[in-house]
């Protein structure tokens, strides 16, 4: 992946020196669903995140999430689109799989999604 980050830009976790700390893009904690689609038991969710506009695909992530009712959806207050860690019932489990968020990308998540239907 590419960052698309422009020199000295705060927000970019990969250009700074060793030994400082910046958080993490995106932040988890800021986002917003702009679609989401149920396959089966399973649901594919594009993320926008807002404070990572610079990223690939203008900050936007596609995901699909296993098992997931809309409901659980609605009480997560955090997504975090990075795979592992043990998460609380207020956030996102880890995703399944992430694809580009493209229109291939997201023709990729919904097959993927059918596969594990």
């Amino acid at each position: 992946m590419t960052c698309r980050h422009g020199p000295g830009d705060r927000r970019c976790t990969t250009q700074f020196p060793q030994g400082y700390s910046e958080p993490k893009t995106p932040d988890a904690s800021n986002y917003s669903i702009e679609e989401f689609e149920r396959v089966g038991a399973h649901l594919v969710l594009k993320v926008k995140y807002p404070n990572c506009v610079k990223c690939s695909y203008e900050g936007n992530k596609v995901m699909v999430f296993l098992n997931i009712t809309e409901l659980q959806v609605l009480r997560w207050k955090k997504i975090d689109p990075h795979f592992g860690g043990k998460r609380s019932e207020k956030e996102a489990p880890s995703p399944a799989a992430r694809f580009p968020a493209s229109p291939e990308g997201w023709t990729d998540a919904l097959t993927y999604a059918r596969g594990k239907s």
